[in-house]
């Protein structure tokens, strides 16, 4: 088989959720909102804006690699450079990620060709304006995925998928330290899949969403401090959407459109950590997270339901210690995953499948600081000598 396969992208985006600043990646996600940290923070509570800064982050990539021949196989392979804006003054501000991917791969095979072209768009941006005392914020995550295959006897096969989730979110002072966190939001979730201009499907599923909870830090200093949060509600962003156990379009019909609440889905979350000076500007911070998911929705084809059930308890250990303007940081966490996934009746189980896991992860990074307005910070997540596992970070705030 001679093969071709060109591979084109240019990316403005981040591999990691947008909600995560580099310093935060670094100690580990699952302390996030945990440990004090102004960009991520602003994610759970636009309410915070006051800083102003400009930030550029570039992710880790996968590097690039090509072989050129006078005869197929030809292969050229492309990588994205994952980059991510933040532009902030004291009343308005944004953080964004923005991501374009194209591929083309052709064959030839016996005696034509089969080809096949793959396209993703993907946006994650919060912007925030103050007017008066509140902060109008609006969340916006779009996924946008188009693939198409070319057949011998010219016929084109298309699927294209539209993933979008619109939300805003305010937060009230209850008592000193504790938040009270409501966001809402909208999402559209769009299937489409043809052959030459026949729709096989075309599935809508429109989903109003919402969650509420509750924040509570107290800090002694930055580097002593205690947080737990608790919130409870429907999955909010295409990440925790695409994860389900079953998918949105498993109870619905092949040209079907349907409302769902919350996806079908109930989650809640809980987090807690505790911060210890180890010298006046280092610290060693402990914690415990538990996310719980439930998924109620059927299998249109069979005719039955399903039932998912995922819950994972994570012990999240992070470190930060400074020397001058050096600041290093590692993280590391050892957690249960624990997963039901069941199809059936109310009277009989067809199927059940329960799986467990025990394992551990760990990143690694560091912060510079050669000016008192400019900050850079390196995280790595895999292996240390590889250059394309490192992001990097530039801040400067005014």
């Amino acid at each position: 088989m001679k093969r071709v396969v060109i591979l084109t992208m240019f990316v403005i985006c981040a591999m990691h959720a947008a909600e995560y600043s580099h310093r935060v990646i670094a100690l580990g996600t699952d302390l996030a909102n945990l440990v004090p940290d102004y960009e991520t923070d602003l994610f759970r509570n636009p309410q915070i804006l006051q800083k102003a800064l400009a930030g550029i982050s570039y992710q880790p990539g996968y590097g690039y690699s090509y072989r050129i021949t006078p005869y197929p196989p030809i292969y050229i392979y492309v990588s994205p450079t994952p980059i991510s804006l933040k532009l902030m003054t004291g009343n308005l501000g944004m953080m964004g990620e923005y991501w374009f991917d194209y591929r083309h791969d052709l064959e030839l095979d016996t005696y034509d060709w089969l080809g096949s072209t793959f396209q993703v768009y993907r946006i994650q941006d919060l912007w925030m304006s103050r007017i008066k005392k509140f902060v109008f914020n609006i969340y916006n995550d779009l996924d946008y995925r188009k693939t198409e295959y070319v057949t011998p006897v010219n016929l084109r096969s298309t699927d294209r998928d539209l993933e979008y989730v619109i939300r805003t979110q305010a937060a009230f002072t209850v008592r000193k330290n504790l938040i009270l966190d409501i966001k809402v939001g909208f999402g559209f979730y769009e299937h489409k899949s043809e052959m030459s201009d026949y729709a096989f499907y075309d599935q809508r599923v429109n989903l109003g969403l919402a969650r509420i909870g509750l924040f509570c830090r107290k800090i002694t200093a930055a580097n002593d401090f205690t947080s737990w949060y608790f919130d409870i509600g429907s999955p909010l962003s295409n990440e925790e959407i695409d994860s389900l156990p079953y998918s949105l379009y498993s109870s619905v019909l092949e040209d079907e459109r349907v409302f769902m609440l919350a996806a079908k889905t109930l989650v809640w979350r809980l987090g807690f950590a505790r911060a210890i000076p180890v010298t006046s500007t280092s610290m060693f911070v402990m914690g415990l997270k538990n996310a719980f998911l439930i998924q109620s929705t059927g299998n249109v084809t069979a005719e039955t339901g399903l039932r998912g059930i995922k819950n994972t308890i994570s012990l999240p250990i992070g470190m930060e210690y400074s020397i001058a303007a050096i600041t290093l940081r590692f993280g590391t966490k050892f957690f249960y995953d624990f997963k039901s996934l069941r199809e059936g009746s109310e009277d009989s189980v067809a199927v059940q499948d329960i799986s467990h896991d025990l394992n551990y992860e760990y990143s690694f990074g560091f912060g510079w600081k050669p000016h008192r307005r400019l900050t850079l910070d390196l995280y790595n997540t895999g292996n240390l000598t590889l250059l394309s596992n490192w992001g990097l970070y530039i801040k400067y705030t005014f």
